[in-house]
């Protein structure tokens, strides 16, 4: 059955390994990340890339969101205790295809509230985008927002402990 559209998470490490988080339906949020964790192991050429990112989105509706579970499918893969904790180390990137196009939305890491979407980043696709030319946005948006994300967060690091070694005095 063709849906409206197809949304997915893919975030990055800091070694540009993507992880892969297919949406489906749910009785709770009306649509939601599926129990479903899709690796792409770099380095990757952009057919690879390519590839991947629609077997990620092939898989979504593939089953319901478990509603039953508080906890979400990034924090079960990491291990991590909150969506902001499970987030931390990595940025996210989100895809949705609809019947007419792509949108791809790059996000900034805030450590205090989880990925923001970088409205003013959004990159639109024709769904016959030429060969390469996805890859070439998400290669962008990780040459930028990985390092971004990596700075602010060592300077988190740094502004809490001054803040830990200025309340032990």
């Amino acid at each position: 059955m063709e849906r409206e559209f197809y949304t997915i998470s893919v975030y990055v490490d800091k070694d540009e390994n993507l992880i892969g988080i297919p949406c489906g339906d749910s009785d709770k949020y009306g649509i939601a990340d599926i129990d479903t964790v899709m690796l792409l192991k770099a380095p990757y050429t952009d057919k690879a890339l390519e590839s991947y990112i629609e077997k990620v989105i092939g898989a979504c509706y593939t089953k319901k969101r478990n509603d039953k579970s508080p906890v979400s499918t990034i924090e079960r893969y990491t291990k991590k205790n909150g969506f902001i904790e499970a987030t931390a180390d990595f940025t996210m990137i989100s895809i949705v295809k609809t019947q007419t196009n792509y949108s791809l939305m790059p996000t900034f890491n805030d450590y205090e509230k989880g990925p923001l979407a970088i409205d003013d980043d959004e990159k639109i696709l024709a769904l016959n985008y030429g060969e390469g030319e996805m890859a070439d946005v998400i290669r962008g948006y990780i040459e930028v927002y990985l390092k971004a994300n990596m700075f602010y967060k060592e300077k988190q690091e740094l502004e809490e402990e001054k803040r830990k070694k200025a309340s032990e005095k």
